[in-house]
């Protein structure tokens, strides 16, 4: 069986403080903006014929990529800075791009994709073998031919490191910039489907949607209150001689937060990976209650497998009581849909951790550890 593991990561701050505001969704007056409770690294506002929309750091709000503006209007040609909505040939480069078009309903505006041997949502996976959806990727990562080929109208792309797109915009082809993996919050990852919302003229339908997933999320938060108990959990895994963890402002360790447990790593500063000499994390990890992992794995994943990774797992606390809980990303699409549902994780977790608030649960993306050995 192969099996790879890897740290949970991401980057997260609080849930429900330091939002930033930028006005009513119920105004739809030219110049009024879109109001963003969580995002930082978008602002939509409204104009004559659509909206236009400005891309930033979501760490670093004042560091600004660019706008795009959206309009109901059909140009002569193509340009590089506007584009006619809604969206008919989006170009993703992300599969994690997929769920903010799915989840609207507009999985058809989606006309390629990178790695596309990698999508598991059933909905492009059917347009990808019907030829409908183009794979724009080779052995190196984006085929720029190949998506020329594609003649998409708009490419959505991560804006890593010192990666210019002044190639595409020289063909005509708008870039939106998505940010998401940069966001402080779960909400504000998932709240990035207002861009998906106005990119495909749907924006009513995409606040709607996020609005409903907010309230499940700070339902599931609000049962944790109803418990003292405060188990301590920790994630990552270790390679060679170093353990890769989520900082303290990871999404994951605000994840752990919001399911009413403590953060191991709560002293490692962070937002994301952060590598430690695992000689210094034994200390930490130890002792803790539970320990949360991804994985990859064809079958089931269980505490022998936990052994096949390093033999010395056995001493931990929470091998030992069997509290470990996995995501097997071979199984479910942890890293495409389960950005549009930070509510269906806050679940899976509160119900390993805290069995008692949610009886009877079936979990989606994080499952307990299979018990194939003697504890």
């Amino acid at each position: 069986m192969k099996i790879f593991a890897t740290a949970i990561a991401g980057v997260l701050l609080l849930l429900l403080t330091g939002c930033e505001s930028t006005g009513g969704r119920d105004s739809n007056k030219p110049g009024s903006y879109v109001s963003v409770h969580h995002a930082r690294g978008f602002k939509i506002w409204h104009t004559a014929d659509g909206y236009e929309v400005m891309f930033r750091n979501p760490q670093d709000t004042t560091e600004v990529f660019g706008t795009l503006v959206l309009s109901r209007k059909t140009f002569a040609e193509r340009q590089a800075d506007t584009l006619t909505i809604p969206v008919k040939r989006a170009a993703l480069g992300s599969t994690t791009f997929i769920a903010y078009f799915d989840r609207i309903g507009q999985v058809d505006a989606i006309g390629a994709i990178t790695y596309a041997d990698r999508v598991l949502n059933p909905n492009l996976r059917a347009r990808i073998e019907q030829g409908h959806a183009k794979d724009i990727t080779d052995a190196n990562g984006i085929d720029f031919e190949k998506l020329l080929a594609a003649q998409p109208d708009l490419f959505m792309a991560y804006p890593y490191g010192a990666t210019t797109f002044e190639r595409y915009r020289e063909q005509g082809i708008p870039v939106a910039m998505n940010m998401e993996y940069l966001e402080s919050t779960p909400l504000a990852r998932a709240e990035w489907v207002l861009l998906a919302g106005a990119l495909t003229d749907q924006l009513d339908k995409s606040i709607e949607i996020f609005n409903q997933l907010e309230q499940n999320y700070i339902a599931v938060q609000a049962l944790t209150a109803q418990s003292s108990y405060k188990p301590s959990v920790f994630t990552g895994t270790r390679y060679g001689s170093e353990w890769f963890t989520p900082g303290n402002k990871s999404y994951i360790a605000q994840f752990i937060r919001d399911a009413g447990a403590t953060y191991a790593f709560e002293h490692v500063e962070g937002q994301g990976n952060v590598q430690l000499d695992f000689e210094s994390v034994v200390s930490t990890i130890v002792y803790a209650d539970f320990w949360g992992l991804l994985v990859s794995s064809d079958t089931k994943f269980a505490l022998s497998n936990v052994l096949e990774m390093e033999a010395e797992y056995v001493t931990l606390n929470s091998f030992r009581k069997g509290q470990i809980f996995v995501c097997n990303t071979a199984k479910t699409d942890y890293f495409g849909d389960a950005v549009m549902a930070p509510d269906v994780i806050l679940r899976d977790i509160v119900a390993i951790l805290h069995p008692d608030l949610i009886p009877g649960h079936v979990h989606v993306y994080f499952h307990p550890v299979v018990i194939d050995v003697a504890i």
